[in-house]
């Protein structure tokens, strides 16, 4: 009875962040203590090369299935309470001015009239919200124009989830966009205007925040992947040695960097001016960059963007968890590929059934 209570209550203050992304999943479990602070539990990742996209039929949630069972057993995980991620290129975030005089009623006529052209499915296959953004006044004094920020996420995203919830028996409390969750990691709370730059191996999403809140995201189909390809056809390694010499090739001179990894870090940063351009031109002006991803783990990132017109800083997304002295060594260097995972677990709107949150408007799932 004693071990049995004892169980509960570590389910009962536990919560997991689960983040499939394309080509690894990442795991947190975190306790929120009495004092309200947050202590990792346990952690797990794992590499994989499914195809995510579209609907996951048997066999694909079979093989995910296989693999988020493994690292609940290897590393120990105790609750089942769960916010799992949506990949923030499934997410359609936009924002969209509108006359100040117009209502309610007529944004929304706009809006769903416009929705064909905008969306990339189907209206009636996604889930479409919009809400206004009240509290940045300089936006009307601007502009002379009202400012929502809409929302979208098809169907086959929600479904894919809560059908893996099911088959690894876990609760499913929450559903989020990961870039959401990368804030409430990397930023939050944080005022001004920045860019989250998050850096994977086939994506690469740039998302402006504004007072903690996303304002918008933009995804190019290019990340650290082609840096990999590029080795393995100019060297004639194996990706497992090119994985290797990406990260750690002992240089610390840019003179120094193979052509590869200069071209590639060359379009990321050309790809991060235009973002910040634009954004120039919506009176968002970035102040600065806050990278997340594996690709910060490429050797010479940070310095390739040290001269960039406005500050950029690898995130800090333990800032408000405690690592045991026992996990740091193995958690601490591979943080920036957590950062939606302990987004994820940081998360304080969790109900009992499973909801389906697209930024800011909650969805009852039945």
């Amino acid at each position: 009875m004693v071990l049995k209570k004892i169980s509960n209550f570590f389910k009962d203050r536990t919560i997991i962040g689960l983040d499939i992304g394309t080509e690894s999943i990442k795991m947190v479990e975190v306790m929120r203590m009495d004092d309200g602070s947050y202590e990792l539990l346990t952690y797990g990742v794992a590499r994989h090369s499914i195809d995510l996209s579209e609907y996951w039929d048997s066999s694909k949630l079979r093989q995910i299935s296989i693999i988020v069972e493994d690292i609940l057993n290897t590393a120990d995980f105790k609750g089942v309470k769960t916010v799992m991620s949506v990949q923030s290129k499934d997410v359609y975030v936009t924002t969209m001015d509108f006359e100040s005089s117009w209502t309610k009623p007529r944004i929304q006529d706009e809006i769903t009239q416009q929705a064909p052209y905008f969306l990339p499915y189907p209206p009636d296959e996604m889930r479409l919200s919009w809400t206004f953004v009240d509290e940045d006044s300089k936006i009307v004094d601007y502009t002379g124009k009202q400012r929502v920020i809409i929302n979208a996420l098809p169907d086959f995203v929600i479904e894919n989830s809560k059908n893996l919830l099911e088959h690894v028996n876990l609760d499913g409390a929450a559903l989020e966009n990961q870039t959401v969750s990368q804030i409430r990691a990397s930023l939050t709370p944080d005022k001004g205007n920045t860019v989250l730059m998050d850096i994977g191996g086939q994506f690469t999403t740039f998302s402006i925040v504004v007072d903690g809140i996303l304002r918008s995201s933009s995804h190019v189909n290019f990340g650290t992947d082609k840096i990999q390809a590029d080795l393995i056809e100019s060297l004639g390694v194996d990706m497992i040695t090119a994985e290797t010499f990406k990260r750690d090739m002992g240089l610390v001179n840019l003179y120094f960097l193979p052509p590869q990894i200069v071209e590639t870090l060359s379009i990321l940063k050309s790809e991060l001016k235009t973002f910040v351009e634009l954004n120039k031109k919506v009176a968002q002006t970035p102040q600065k960059v806050i990278v997340n991803g594996g690709g910060v783990l490429t050797v010479g990132f940070m310095e390739y963007f040290k001269n960039f017109e406005i500050p950029v800083y690898e995130a800090n997304n333990f800032r408000k968890i405690k690592v045991s002295d026992n996990l740091k060594p193995y958690v601490m260097p591979i943080a920036s590929q957590l950062a939606t995972a302990v987004g994820l677990s940081l998360r304080e709107e969790i109900g009992h059934k499973f909801f389906c949150v697209i930024i800011l408007e909650f969805v009852m799932l039945d």
